[in-house]
This record gives structure tokens, sequence and C-alpha cells, in this order.
């Protein structure tokens, strides 16, 4: 992993260099100790073409590409970030149309990672083979969708616009942390599933049976009463926030120290520190909320931070592992054949 890093600290500032002189986006590939930069919308998709079938990175600049639709290869995928910030200085990688994650010819590929990126599309796991250590960190995208048997699969620090989808096969070991979606549903019977210190925006759907720890279920009115997005017979369900009909679903799920409260329109403005009455991505400016609570004492975890994105052992942030670009300047001593670059650069947790 140290050694990951420092390569990816060098190529952040080679990646934001070579974009800026070529005045374009760019895909650099490392293989090992050697690297090889592609340039243009269509780079993503040349540095994945010269890439081995396992051990590459791909480090994207900011900008948009053209998708690499089928994943057919164990590889690492990093991007600038999936939402822009000028605060923090994070850019915005756009990944123009969905990802297929997928096996061929008797691979099946395994250790995928895909982070920082914003996913015009959907991310798929597909086959006929069990799909095993896919990663997907601070990303966004429409849905998640496996259409594939997987293990050990980790969505965490995401946005998914619509929801995750078990498409009725089996997810071993499947794990949501820290995640902004609507409805996280349809996985098969013997599936191994938790979400943790998530929000789900649905309210009239039913969740997949799991464990659900420290989220918040959104609640609505319908039919002359309240109900949540109801949470599937069978599950486990510590420190949520919700409507508590859905958080037991009539006693056949095991529950302890839930915060039973109705958390609708009328009352998100009390809720959150923000004040803003709903539980939209933005705020009435069309800024990215940062989803801190009001009383964060009230609403504890399991772990004794608070519900919901900003706890838990991953707590919201949607900045990416690859080092910040603080500033690039060509040295004006340069002379012919060699070109001075002074770049300045800022560390970023490995969170």
């Amino acid at each position: 992993m140290k050694k990951l890093f420092l390569l990816l600290f060098a190529l952040a500032g080679a990646v934001s260099v070579s974009a800026q002189l070529s005045d374009g986006v760019s895909a650099t590939l490392i293989d090992g100790d050697t690297t090889k930069v592609f340039y243009g919308y269509d780079s993503f998709r040349n540095a994945y073409a010269a890439a081995k079938q396992t051990g590459c990175t791909i480090v994207l600049s900011p900008g948009s590409f053209s998708t690499q639709e089928y994943i057919n290869k164990s590889i690492k995928v990093y991007g600038a970030g999936f939402q822009p910030d000028k605060t923090s200085g994070v850019s915005e990688t756009r990944i123009m149309g969905h990802m297929r994650i997928q096996d061929k010819d008797g691979y099946t590929p395994e250790d995928v990672h895909i982070e920082g990126v914003y996913v015009v599309g959907n991310i798929y796991l597909m086959g006929s083979n069990t799909i095993n250590d896919t990663e997907i960190v601070k990303c966004r995208m429409d849905n998640f969708l496996q259409q594939a048997p997987s293990h050990n699969t980790i969505i965490r620090q995401s946005y998914i616009t619509n929801g995750i989808g078990g498409e009725g096969r089996v997810g071993d070991s499947f794990v949501v942390s820290n995640c902004y979606l609507q409805v996280f549903n349809n996985f098969a019977a013997g599936s191994q599933l938790m979400v943790a210190n998530s929000v789900l925006t649905h309210g009239d759907c039913i969740h997949s049976a799991a464990l659900y720890k420290n989220c918040i279920f959104s609640s609505n009115y319908y039919g002359g009463g309240f109900r949540s997005g109801s949470i599937g017979a069978g599950s486990t369900c510590y420190n949520n926030v919700g409507w508590q009909g859905c958080i037991e679903c009539n006693q056949n799920n095991v529950y302890a120290d839930n915060y039973y409260e109705g958390v609708w329109g009328g009352k998100w403005n009390a809720f959150f520190a923000d004040g803003q009455d709903n539980l939209n991505y933005t705020d009435t400016d069309g800024n990215p909320r940062t989803w801190e609570l009001a009383e964060p004492e009230k609403y504890v975890g399991t772990d004794g931070t608070p519900c919901g994105l900003t706890g838990g052992d991953f707590p919201w942030n949607p900045i990416p592992t690859l080092p910040r670009i603080v500033s690039t300047s060509v040295d004006a001593k340069s002379v012919p054949g060699k070109l001075k670059v002074n770049i300045k650069a800022e560390a970023r947790p490995l969170e």
C-alpha cells in the first residue's frame, strides 16, 4: 500500500501537469515500476487495453472519459473525485457510461478497486462465476447492480443516485458503509449483508434482510398513516433511526437500541444541522450537504459515534485518496530539452 501511495503521489503531479500542458484529459497506466500516459477522451479505454490481466493501476485526471464498459481484468482505477469542491481543491472525473465487471474467456476478475469517479450510468457485477473482492470507494453512480454472485464486496462513502440491487443473486459478505442511496434490495436468500452508517431515502419499498446498524431511514405518509422504507423480515437492526413498525417488521426482526422517530417532512429541519427539511443530496443552493446531525450526542451508533453518514469507521468524506495538487508551474530557468516543473502537492489520508 505504501509503495502504491507513493506512486499515486508522484503520478498526481504528472497527471495534473500533463493535463494542463496538453489542455485535455489523461490516463496513466502503472505496471510495477513503469508508467505510460495516454491522452484524450478515449485514454481510459486505451490504458485499459494496454494493461495486463492482473496487477495494474490506472490513474485518471479530472475531466470526462469514454467508458471502458467491460472490466475483465483485475485492475485498480483512481480518479480525481466524484464531485467538485473548490474549498478542498477536489476536481471531478467522469466516466461516460456503464461499467460491467465480468468474467471473460475463463478468467474472472477479482480485487477490482474503483475510487474517486463519477460513473454516468451503472456499475454491474456480471457473469456466471462468483466475483470476489470488488471495492467501490468514494464514487457516484446511478445504480450498483449485482447480476452475478459475489463474495466480499465493499461499497463505501459513495453517492448512489438510485440504489443497490442484488438482482436475485447471493451476496456473500456484502458490505455497504457510509453511503447515500434510495434502496437496498432484491438479494437472494442465503446472502450475508451489512449496511452501516448510511442514509436510505426511499419511503415505499422493502429493503433486503440484512444487518442494519447506525442507519437513517426515510419515513413518508401513505394512505392515512406514516411508514418508512420497510426493513425485510429476518433482519438484525441496531441503533437505527426510523419508524418503529418498519424496523421491527411485525416483530420478525432482531432489534435493539433503535431510535423510533418519524423522520419525515416537517421534522428533518430539526434533525440535521443544516436545517434543511428533506433528504435531498444537495442543499437549497445546490451544494452537497455535510450530513452533520443537529444532536449527534442523542443519536449514537453501536460504536459511540453518530448515526448516519458522519459516524462509523469511514465518516463521510468524498475527497479521494489521490493526492491534491496545490499548485504547478514551469520554471522560467528551464533550458532547451529540459522542462523544469515545480509541483506542490498535499497528501490525503488513506481512509
